[in-house]
């Protein structure tokens, strides 16, 4: 993706989010709305996409701000048809079709990431994430198998520890779930929602345990 092309979207959402408020906030308040969307954009633009559940959450948030996200999409697949080899350009594409649970497109376009760039882990992440969604929130083998392979790489990924964790707690391997519960517990703000839903799910687990 060339930086002509991240500039016309920053102008896309900023004209976006922006435009409705025109008129009802003083000059400042928009300005410095203006620039947050331009810190938040450049920001995952510099270092990648969210590694945290929160993370994705407020990704989410963002998108459904924009009133046509559709716009973004059309203009990402346009990007794509003049550089196909863009593994960068269908990772976001494949984020702004999760962000609106169009898992099957999300799929296509992760999957297309991750065979231009089989060694990123985010990209790994998503594609998995898409293929488990796409699976009906089902577990199989081939996923537990990548899930484990990105954990041996990077034993604190959140996004691994909270899947693997989930898959456990549903095979009734209440301990196993604990453990990447705890793990998973030790990565977020001790004070945050994300800290404070993970002890409830080991809450759970140790309910569950104990039956």
């Amino acid at each position: 993706m060339n930086v002509t092309f991240l500039i016309i979207l920053l102008l896309m959402a900023m004209v976006v989010v922006v435009y409705p408020y025109q008129g009802k906030f003083p000059r400042i308040q928009i300005l410095i709305a203006s620039l947050l969307i331009i810190g938040v954009c450049i920001g995952y633009w510099q270092w990648g996409s969210w590694e945290s559940l929160t993370q994705y959450t407020r990704q989410q948030a963002l998108l459904k701000s924009i009133k046509n996200p559709q716009e973004l999409i059309d203009k990402f697949k346009q990007h794509l048809e003049k550089n196909p080899d863009s593994a960068r350009g269908w990772f976001l594409l494949g984020r702004l079709y999760a962000s609106q649970s169009r898992w099957s497109e999300a799929r296509g376009a992760f999957h297309q990431a991750h065979l231009l760039d089989p060694n990123n882990e985010q990209i790994n992440v998503n594609d998995i994430q898409s293929l488990w969604q796409t699976n009906h929130q089902v577990f199989n083998p081939n996923i537990r198998k990548r899930l484990q392979s990105i954990l041996k790489n990077n034993p604190n990924q959140p996004d691994t520890l909270s899947m693997l964790a989930i898959d456990a707690f549903q095979e009734h391997d209440y301990q196993k779930a604990i453990e990447y519960w705890t793990q998973l517990l030790s990565l977020v703000p001790p004070d945050s929602v994300d800290a404070k839903a993970i002890r409830q799910a080991i809450a759970k687990a140790q309910k569950q345990l104990k039956q």
